[in-house]
């Protein structure tokens, strides 16, 4: 019941409908490039609030806020494996990104765009 409350509401009010797995394809306008047949994602649980995924080199656990006005990623947490540097610079990219993003926006079906306060896309997820 609470997830079909969750889909009403967003498309009721024009938030774009996050759950589920989503691939990191871009950060800050380029590719995400790692090495390995492991491809970046984040698996949103919107009844909980919580977000899964995999940054390049280390699985990342954490809670996300998703209101009307924003989105924004709380403290998340990762395993401390090292990888080849494309891949460690990648998840750089990734972390880095997620403290900035304040806001969500759906582009198309299959699209999310995250965006900072300048409403610049930080990065661009999709299915």
């Amino acid at each position: 019941m609470a997830a079909v409350s969750a889909l009403i509401l967003a498309s009721c009010c024009g938030q774009p409908e996050v759950s589920g797995k989503w691939n990191i394809l871009k950060v800050n306008g380029e590719d995400i490039v790692v090495v390995g047949d492991k491809t970046p994602f984040m698996e949103f649980n919107t009844e909980d609030s919580r977000v899964h995924g995999f940054t390049g080199c280390n699985i990342m656990n954490g809670a996300y806020t998703y209101t009307d006005k924003e989105f924004t990623f709380g403290n998340m947490a990762t395993t401390m494996m090292a990888g080849p540097e494309e891949n460690m610079k990648a998840e750089r990219n990734v972390l880095d990104a997620m403290g900035k993003v304040v806001k969500i926006k759906a582009d198309g079906e299959d699209r999310l765009l995250l965006l900072d306060e300048e409403k610049n896309v930080v990065m661009e997820l999709g299915k």
